[in-house]
């Protein structure tokens, strides 16, 4: 049997882990089932806490139309998990900002989908597959950070 070629054995590697992601990503979903919150708001919760960005940059970071961001705004300022305020000097520039109970959905939000990252990674995981697997993931939030110019949430974490 012939060897595969490395750039075969990377495009195996590359769609097995998007696989896994997306597989993975449900399971965060379900979790989020008991917060009342979904993935997307999260998402973009996330953003709005790791900065002081306007909607248009929110909307490229969080990979969605501008349109579809101003949904997601009146949801989570229905929820009173965000007020817009206005920026001094600027008519019409608005910025998002977490309330105190945005804080709070968040941080649940997280621990949810902590708890169920933790439980896939239960104790039938070998512990250096567990480490090599939330490394991988801390070293993915790191790219996506740097790519995107985002810190982490500055909200508090429980």
């Amino acid at each position: 049997m012939e060897r595969e070629r490395p750039e075969a054995e990377a495009e195996q590697e590359l769609a097995a882990a998007v696989r896994a992601i997306a597989f993975t990503a449900r399971r965060l979903e379900r979790a989020l089932g008991e917060t009342d919150m979904t993935l997307p708001q999260f998402r973009v919760l996330a953003l709005i806490a790791s900065s002081s960005a306007r909607a248009g940059r929110i909307a490229e970071q969080a990979a969605v139309s501008r349109p579809s961001l101003t949904g997601l705004l009146d949801g989570l300022e229905a929820r009173g998990w965000i007020r817009r305020v206005s920026v001094a000097g600027d008519r019409r520039g608005v910025l998002p900002e977490v309330t105190p109970a945005g804080a709070r959905a968040f941080c649940k939000a997280e621990a949810a989908m902590s708890n169920a990252l933790g439980d896939l990674l239960d104790d039938d995981t070998p512990s250096a597959a567990r480490t090599r697997v939330l490394h991988g993931l801390t070293a993915l939030g790191d790219i996506l950070r740097a790519r995107s110019q985002i810190d982490a949430p500055r909200v508090p974490t429980r």
